[in-house]
Parts: C-alpha cells; sequence; structure tokens
C-alpha cells in the first residue's frame, strides 16, 4: 500500500514539472526577436497559431531540435544567425538546419491553480482517511 501511494506521489511530482506552462511554438525569426531586450527587457512575439504573448526574463524559451530534443536558451542571451544558434549560457551551439522549431514556454495561472487545488485536496483526504482508519481509543495498559 505504502508503496502504491509513494509512487503516486512520485508521479504527480513529475507531472507537475511540467503542468504549470503553456508552450508555444514560435519561428525562428519570431525567436530572434527574443536576442535583445527590448523595452523593458520584454518582446512581444507570434505564435505559429497567430497568438501574441509578451517574452521577459523569466520565460523559459529554447528550440526543439530534429531529433525531438528541447535545448533550453536564456532570454536575452543568446545569437541566432542565419547559420547557427549561439547560447553562452548554456554551452550550446546548434546549426540552425539541426533546429526545428522555437519554443516559448509561459506560466500558466489556471494549471498552477488547479494543481495546488489537488495537492491540499490531496492532503486533506490522507488527513480524512487517517482519522477514520484510525482505532479506537484505548486506555493505558488495554
Amino acid at each position: 500500500m505504502a508503496r502504491k501511494a509513494l509512487a503516486a506521489v512520485t508521479a504527480l511530482a513529475l507531472v507537475a514539472q511540467t503542468g504549470c506552462y503553456n508552450t508555444y511554438n514560435v519561428t525562428l525569426e519570431e525567436l530572434a526577436k527574443a536576442q535583445e531586450g527590448g523595452n523593458n527587457n520584454a518582446v512581444e512575439v507570434v505564435t505559429d497559431g497567430g497568438e501574441k504573448i509578451v517574452v521577459s526574463e523569466n520565460s523559459k524559451i529554447g528550440v526543439t531540435g530534429k531529433d525531438g530534443e528541447f535545448y533550453s536558451v536564456s532570454a536575452f542571451n543568446f545569437t541566432l544567425t542565419r547559420a547557427q544558434l549561439v547560447a553562452p549560457d548554456e554551452d550550446l551551439l546548434l546549426t540552425r538546419d539541426a533546429i526545428d522549431t522555437g519554443n516559448v514556454k509561459l506560466v500558466s495561472g489556471t494549471k498552477t491553480t488547479l494543481l495546488v487545488a489537488a495537492g491540499v485536496a490531496a492532503l486533506v483526504g490522507v488527513g480524512i482517511f487517517i482519522a477514520v482508519s484510525a482505532p479506537d481509543k484505548k486506555g493505558f495498559g488495554e
């Protein structure tokens, strides 16, 4: 029983690592706008779906390679030329031909709220389970 509970909590923790973000695909031309800080260190980019989003210093951005691997890049600290992507913070050097698409991950308030609510509900459920399944109180020596 304890193993199943531990496995469930571990699976929830792993899902929670990606559960609070909305991921948007952007063209490399749009991603290149995040090389510069813009006004107030924020730039607006257009997703592949036509939605306008704002990339700031705290945004998670990166590229997906043709191999399917996600490569993280620090916003406003990379160089994307016609030939390659250079990200010194990550020691990353990729040819442009090896890149499939750009990605921007923004925190989702709804997903974060639902995740916190699920955690609180799980704790309340465990407390109720312990209270209901506890044996009757016995006196000393009984």
